[in-house]
């Protein structure tokens, strides 16, 4: 079986997570030419069909109200990917699994998951390091 790849990002006037992150970076780290934060949930998933994965995509990994989903990255200059270390607990990609279990009656697929974070401004190298340190927790997650 193939491996299965859906982008999943609320649509703008849902993004609270994204606009509060927005908000921290540049009046927590001070950094003013950030513009405009976007945060995509990226999930791979194996051990599926394709007839699974398409219906999962409106009624598992997105809501139609409130997220858009697409199965490439949008093109930008400034992203950053997180992703849980192994061994760590991601309760995204088990609650997918689960869900997809239940809702297939088949096996439980295998669904894994990363945090894409695209910022939209002038940022140069430095700055883009000091928000990169200030997302991701290496005790828990690594850049993807």
């Amino acid at each position: 079986m193939s491996v299965y790849r859906l982008y999943v990002e609320k649509k703008d006037e849902f993004a609270i997570e994204a606009k509060k992150l927005n908000w921290d970076i540049k009046n927590v780290l001070g950094i003013k030419n950030l513009q405009k934060t976007r945060i995509i949930n990226r999930y791979d998933v194996e051990n599926i069909t394709k007839e699974i994965f398409e219906k999962s995509k409106t009624t598992i990994f997105s809501e139609p109200q409130v997220d858009n989903y697409f199965e490439n990255l949008p093109k930008a200059q400034n992203i950053i990917a997180s992703e849980y270390l192994p061994g760590q607990f991601d309760q995204r990609a088990d609650s997918c699994e689960q869900c997809i279990q239940i809702a297939s009656r088949q096996s439980r697929p295998s669904v894994k998951t990363a945090k894409i974070y695209i910022f939209e401004g002038q940022l140069n190298s430095k700055e883009l390091e000091k928000i990169k340190s200030y997302i991701i927790n290496p005790i828990e997650c690594q850049e993807a």
